[in-house]
């Protein structure tokens, strides 16, 4: 199953980046059909290459979040109504988020890291991010709660919630979005 898993992840990833190239010609009702069904040829016809072994290796652990993340910009690009993250959302969520790495790197003196390991603290933190879901009208963040937890659950991929639910890649990207909307 995890073998299936890391070829959807991969499709996705792929798909994503096709659907970004694609998308400089050509109009998103089209770029994103034919970026996912790229991604999913390429995931499945060269998997064993060394390129896309790379990509699972750097950008892993297969997780839940650039998957998600990765659907609802495509998603957005069709026109599905997505609520955007709000400046300040993404400033609290860059500085929690680090310090978070920071904790599991050992460089502040509490181990939060290791709570994704229990699953009374993952349930407590599940709730927690449905409430806030659904206190700000959306629907992304208590869907990747859930699918986190699913995949946690199932053994599907890391033993640890956090890696389902969290990818250091996060750091720039979250950081480039706040850059960007300063011009």
């Amino acid at each position: 199953m995890i073998g299936a898993l890391t070829a959807l992840w991969l499709a996705s990833l792929l798909g994503w980046l096709a659907f970004l190239i694609l998308g400089i010609g050509v109009q998103a009702q089209m770029a994103v059909p034919i970026g996912l069904a790229l991604g999913l040829g390429c995931a499945v016809l060269l998997r064993d290459t060394l390129p896309l072994r790379g990509i699972v290796a750097l950008f892993g652990p297969v997780g839940a979040v650039l998957p998600l993340i990765i659907l609802r910009q495509m998603a957005a690009q069709l026109g599905v109504p997505v609520q955007p993250f709000g400046s300040v959302e993404l400033l609290v969520f860059l500085a929690l988020y680090l310090a978070f790495l920071a904790s599991a790197a050992g460089a502040i003196p509490v181990d939060i890291y290791r709570l994704g390991y229990a699953p009374i603290p993952v349930a407590g933190i599940v709730l927690a991010l449905c409430a806030y879901g659904f206190a700000q009208g959306s629907v992304f963040v208590p869907l990747l709660a859930v699918t986190g937890q699913a995949m946690w659950v199932m053994g599907w991929g890391s033993s640890n919630y956090f890696d389902h639910v969290l990818h250091p890649i996060l750091v720039p990207a979250v950081a480039a979005v706040l850059v960007l909307r300063l011009f």
